[in-house]
C-alpha cells in the first residue's frame, strides 16, 4: 500500500472513531438550582414532576419522552436537563409541583437554554405559562387509617331525628328527637311529659319501636301499651304516617297491617301515643280532618279548636308531615296552604294538636 493510501485510510478511521466518540458522549446538560418558598415564607417541601415529549438534542442525541420526579427538601431544588431551545423540534418542559401535605398543586412551563453555570427557576420559567392552582385531590375514606372503622361505630340519624330537641337512642342504635313542650320532662325510655309524680295529665310513649319481625311476611306487631285514646296513635313507616283502617288496624296494643301495607325487610317502624288521660291535663285533637273543599283550588281549611300552643300542631298530607311557613300558615283555627301545596282531590289531611 502506498504512503498516500495508508494516510487516507488512517484519516478515515480516525474520523469514524470521532463520530463514534461523539455519539457515545452524553448530551450537554443545564443545571437548574434554586430555593423554593411558600407564600408564608416557609420553605416548600414536596415533589416537582417534569415531563417532555421525544426530541433530538443539539448534538443529535435522540431523547425519548419521559417523566422525571425530583424531590424538593427544605426548599432546595436541583435538576439537570438537556437544553430545549436547541432541540429539534423545539419543545418546553412541563413542571408540576405537589407539596408533601397535598395542599399545594400547581404547574408551570420551563424553556431551558444551554448554560455552563447554574440557572435559577426564574431563568427558565415562561411568563404567562403558569398553570392555575388546583385544589388538592380528595381523600378517600380508605386513605385514612382507622376512619372507616370509626365511622361504622358512630351513631346515625333515625327517622324521628330533628334539631332543637333532646336526643334519644332508639332500639336500632339510631338517634331520635324526643317531641314535647318546653316544660315537659324527658324519661329514660325516650318519652316526655309533664314533670312531677302527679297525674295532672296523660302519659306519653314517643318513638317506640313496635315488637315483631320486619321481614315482608309478618303483619302483626305489638306496642308496649294500649294507646288511650286509640286515635292518639301516630304510626310511622320509614317516616311516613300510616292511616288507621287504610294501612293498619289497632286492637288494644296490637297493630295489624293490611296485606298491601305489610312492612318489608329493612323498613323502620316507630309509634307515638298517649296513655290513660287524667283530669287537669290538656285536651288533644287526634287525626282530625280539617274542614274545607279538597279540590286542588281551595287553600283554606278550618280546625275544630285553636291549637295551643300553635307549635303542637302537626298536619299530615297523605302521611307526609307539612312544614309550617313553607306549606301552610296558621291563624287561630284557620289553616291556609301555600298555592304550591294546595291539597288535591283525593288527598287525605290529618291534624294532631293540643288545645
Amino acid at each position: 500500500m502506498s504512503v498516500h493510501k495508508l494516510w487516507t485510510a488512517c484519516r478515515a478511521a480516525a474520523a469514524g472513531m470521532g463520530i463514534l466518540a461523539a455519539l457515545a458522549a452524553p448530551p450537554q446538560l443545564t443545571t437548574i438550582e434554586d430555593v423554593i418558598y411558600k407564600a408564608d415564607g416557609s420553605r416548600f417541601n414536596g415533589l416537582v414532576t417534569l415531563s417532555w415529549r421525544s426530541f433530538e438534542a443539539a448534538d443529535t442525541a435522540n431523547v425519548a419522552s419521559q417523566v422525571k420526579t425530583v424531590r424538593i427538601v427544605d426548599g432546595n431544588l436541583r435538576v439537570q436537563l438537556i437544553p430545549s431551545t436547541q432541540a429539534v423540534p423545539g419543545f418546553r418542559y412541563l413542571a408540576r409541583y405537589n407539596s408533601s401535605d397535598g395542599r399545594i398543586q400547581y404547574e408551570e412551563v420551563w424553556v431551558v437554554p444551554p448554560a455552563t453555570v447554574s440557572l435559577r427557576v426564574r431563568d427558565v420559567r415562561v411568563l404567562g405559562g403558569q398553570g392555575t392552582v388546583q385544589p388538592p385531590a380528595p381523600l378517600q375514606q380508605s386513605d385514612i387509617v382507622g376512619l372507616e372503622e370509626d365511622l361504622a361505630e358512630r351513631p346515625v340519624k333515625g327517622p324521628g331525628y330533628g334539631p332543637g330537641s333532646v336526643a334519644w337512642i332508639n332500639a336500632q342504635g339510631a338517634l331520635e328527637g324526643i317531641p314535647g313542650s318546653g316544660s315537659d320532662c324527658v324519661r329514660v325510655d325516650g318519652s316526655s311529659g309533664p314533670c312531677g309524680g302527679g297525674t295532672a295529665g296523660p302519659a306519653y310513649v314517643d318513638s317506640e319501636t313496635p315488637a315483631g319481625p320486619v321481614d315482608g311476611m309478618n303483619a302483626t306487631f305489638t306496642l308496649g301499651y294500649a294507646p288511650d285514646p286509640p286515635a292518639s296513635l301516630m304510626l310511622f313507616r320509614n317516616g311516613l304516617l300510616q292511616k288507621a283502617s287504610l294501612d293498619y288496624t289497632l286492637s288494644a296494643g296490637t297493630v295489624t297491617f293490611l296485606s298491601a301495607a305489610t312492612p318489608q325487610n329493612g323498613d323502620v317502624l316507630t309509634a307515638s301515643y298517649r296513655l290513660s288521660p287524667a283530669a287537669g291535663g290538656p285536651s288533644f285533637a287526634d287525626a282530625e280532618t280539617p274542614a274545607g273543599a279538597m279540590n286542588g283550588l281551595n287553600t283554606v281549611f278550618t280546625l275544630t279548636h285553636v291549637p295551643g300552643p300553635a307549635a303542637s300542631l302537626k298536619i299530615y298530607r297523605n302521611g307526609l308531615l307539612q312544614r309550617p311557613g313553607s306549606d301552610y300558615s296558621l291563624s287561630g283555627q284557620t289553616l291556609t296552604f301555600t298555592p304550591g301545596s294546595a291539597p288535591q282531590a283525593g288527598d287525605i289531611l290529618a291534624a294532631f294538636y293540643r288545645y
